[in-house]
């Protein structure tokens, strides 16, 4: 709910100094973080993070040797949930000291970020002034990488659990997108040691997309390089055997069109009109 601007207003005003601004690392941390998010970081009077490896975080140090680490779980510890509550209390502790706090997040802030999403908005609702940078994700890397242009088929998104309990819409024409494939089912920190839930997740997936695809169709397992002179990681993998194909907690499942979408030439006449000056073929 949107507060009146002069309830806002006085919010503001009695928290003072109080700011909160959320920031990414991107997926290679320093040659994808923004320049504006870097001056975030430096700015500011505390900077917390989040971030997927020692090397960021040794980064994140080198330009604020003061930062703090927010607190994470281990697989045998509470689910993801109660430790991303956990990680938005830490961010408004500090925020309601009334000082300027950036939070730093892995790769887009925006993108599979649930506690920087619920810290602006805890925020705001405070009355503190909050904000999110943009950043690069996954998603950008993997658009590079694999030379996909939304622009020119589409593109469907999915976090891989949500798609299958939510029997998400998909077809065999646009390019498919499933995030987090090795976290299916999973709703704790990931562990590379529960191979029996990774794979049987894997198998329903592919079950699933069988349905609707060959199951010789060849998909890509991928994961973004991140560091600028390592090479991301590409395994293709045939539909039928995805249960068997490497995964860890940042793999992603790119799964290309089986074949053009048809075209609708009903539509490209009302579309074009006479003086469309391309038959429908030529699009095709």
């Amino acid at each position: 709910m949107v507060q009146p601007i002069d309830s806002a207003k006085s919010n503001l005003e009695r928290h003072g100094g109080g700011s909160l601004v959320v920031v990414g690392t991107g997926i290679q941390w320093a040659g994808q973080t923004t320049l504006a998010a870097r001056r975030a970081i430096e700015a500011a009077d505390r900077v917390l993070f989040a971030v997927a490896d020692a090397g960021t975080a040794g980064w994140l140090r080198s330009l604020r040797a003061d930062a703090v680490s927010l607190r994470y779980g281990t697989s045998d510890g509470p689910p993801r949930r109660e430790i991303y509550q956990r990680m938005v209390d830490d961010i408004l502790v500090e925020l309601r000291r009334d000082v300027r706090v950036c939070a730093v997040f892995y790769g887009h802030p925006g993108v599979f970020s649930t506690p920087a999403h619920e810290a602006v908005r805890r925020a705001r609702c405070e009355g503190f002034n909050a904000r999110m940078l943009a950043g690069v994700s996954f998603l950008d890397c993997l658009f590079a990488d694999l030379g996909l242009d939304p622009g020119h088929e589409g593109c469907l998104a999915y976090e891989a659990t949500d798609f299958l309990l939510r029997r998400r819409p998909f077809d065999a024409h646009t390019p498919l997108v499933l995030s987090q494939i090795a976290l299916i089912g999973n709703p704790h920190v990931f562990e590379a040691r529960a191979t029996g839930r990774i794979r049987r997740g894997l198998a329903v997936l592919g079950e699933v997309l069988c349905a609707r695809y060959p199951s010789s169709h060849e998909a890509i397992v991928y994961d973004a390089s991140t560091h600028p002179i390592a090479p991301p990681r590409i395994v293709r993998q045939r539909l039928y055997d995805l249960a068997d194909a490497p995964v860890n907690d940042v793999s992603t499942l790119y799964v290309p069109p089986a074949e053009a979408a048809p075209i609708d030439r009903v539509m490209w006449e009302r579309v074009a009109g006479d003086g469309g000056g391309r038959s429908a073929g030529a699009v095709a």
